[in-house]
């Protein structure tokens, strides 16, 4: 790989982590829009998203040395998508609902968020 290659694909990891950065900040705002006015519930309900956010960047940086350990980082990583898509897209919902979307909107608006989310990860973790 020539150089020019190398700065190009560095430019794309960086464009897919502001990507990422940008679908995680969607579901906090959502999720802590969601909570109830209380410092500690709205940290709560901003933790899955982060913990996601942590996870992918560890598996997409740090090397993998050992197959079955590989194997459980993404593992425990797809656990915890799991369960920031499930929070999130019940916060996002509601918070649509809460600020006028009608319809299938409040439903389907927050899997471009997931789905932004999950294209991001997978292609970091690639």
């Amino acid at each position: 790989m020539n150089p020019s290659d190398i700065a190009q694909l560095r430019r794309i990891q960086w464009a897919v982590r502001a990507t990422l950065v940008l679908g995680v900040a969607a579901s906090v705002t959502a999720n802590v829009l969601h909570a109830r006015p209380h410092p500690i519930a709205q940290a709560i309900a901003a933790w899955p998203p982060l913990a996601l956010l942590i996870t992918v960047e560890l598996v997409s940086r740090v090397p993998m040395h050992r197959r079955s350990l590989g194997i459980v980082r993404i593992t425990a990583t797809t656990g915890i998508a799991g369960i920031a898509a499930f929070v999130s897209y019940q916060h996002m919902a509601g918070v649509a609902s809460r600020y006028g979307e009608v319809g299938v909107a409040p439903f389907l608006l927050p899997l471009s968020v997931d789905g932004l989310i999950i294209v991001a990860s997978v292609s970091l973790a690639e």
